[in-house]
């Protein structure tokens, strides 16, 4: 009897070394959701509102066990429904997804069409600052030259985390998650940021349409595109084009064209893109590009020359 008491126990605790021994089978479950089903008028609706057409909803139908994904000409969204104020014509593209136990799954792209432009979405004081107004262009710089000078900033880029915004960053609201953090680098102390270089020069413009024109002198390249701005969240959707930036940012940002407006005056601007974690081996964070106005830099330029010649 004592033997048998002695295997029966030596049996368990075998069982339970193999048991803790074992890979634990960590899987997602089946995506129960597919892209064909994500269809307008069945999972997701793009209605005009009926007094104003370039007001434009996009309303999730999908069970509210699904977190909608939506792709649209302000940005990213994931509310249930979202508004979107559209000031100029043209046609435009909606992208609608869903997140599922087995991953993200999207739809088909469709479009929505704008006839007429109104005028009133782009009076706020945003589109103003920006571009000079309707009608207007302004032309904004790299706050980094090829003597490795910032003019305004303590140097052309900055660190956030990927809860701060305009809100957080203004002191206004509250930062979008718990990632609430800062680092204001020097250009001269932390060169390995970018070269020195003139970077060339990006203009938004109202003329016509909302659009931008980006020479990436460091890059070698040149971008036409158009824009769209989310005034109250603070964001630009670009498409076609992205923010002046530096060689070392160009491969650790998978959407140049989401963008959070950190801040913005009459002559200073912070737009921000998120470093994407896998890309750059670190993690995530909003980088954060400074730039001065066109016309902030001659005056700044003028003043110098004019006080060297009383010397």
């Amino acid at each position: 009897m004592k033997k048998i008491f002695t295997y029966a126990i030596c049996f368990f605790a075998a069982m339970v070394f193999f048991g803790a021994c074992s890979p634990e089978n960590y899987t997602l479950g089946d995506i129960d959701v597919t892209s064909a089903q994500l269809e307008k008028g069945k999972a997701f609706t793009v209605e005009h509102d009926a007094s104003n057409p370039n007001i434009v909803y996009l309303t999730s139908l999908m069970d509210s066990k699904y977190t909608p994904l939506w792709e649209h000409p302000q940005g990213r969204s994931q509310e249930k429904k979202v508004s979107l104020k559209m000031p100029f014509p043209g046609e435009y593209t909606v992208k609608f997804g869903v997140e599922t136990r087995g991953g993200i799954v999207y739809g088909e792209p469709v479009t929505f069409k704008i006839d007429q432009m109104y005028a009133e979405f782009i009076s706020d004081e945003t589109w103003t600052l920006l571009t000079g107004g309707a009608g207007e262009e302004k032309t904004w710089y790299l706050d980094l030259d090829a003597e490795g000078i910032s003019r305004y900033f303590k140097g052309p880029m900055y660190f956030y985390g990927t809860g701060d915004w305009w809100g957080s960053i203004n002191k206004t609201a509250a930062p979008l998650n718990s990632d609430s953090w800062s680092w204001e680098p020097d250009w001269k102390g932390n060169s390995w940021l970018m070269p020195a270089g003139d970077y060339g020069s990006m203009t938004f413009d109202l003329k016509g349409g909302a659009n931008i024109n980006v020479n990436h002198a460091m890059l070698g390249k040149v971008q036409k595109g158009t824009f769209n701005i989310d005034t109250e969240k603070k964001t630009i959707r670009m498409t076609g084009a992205s923010p002046l930036h530096g060689k070392p940012q160009d491969g650790i940002v998978v959407d140049w064209g989401d963008v959070r407006i950190m801040s913005l005056t009459e002559n200073t601007m912070q737009l921000a893109v998120l470093r994407d974690p896998v890309l750059s081996n670190d993690g995530a964070a909003m980088l954060t590009f400074n730039f001065i106005s066109k016309a902030y830099k001659e005056s700044l330029t003028e003043n110098a020359s004019d006080t060297n010649k009383t010397k």
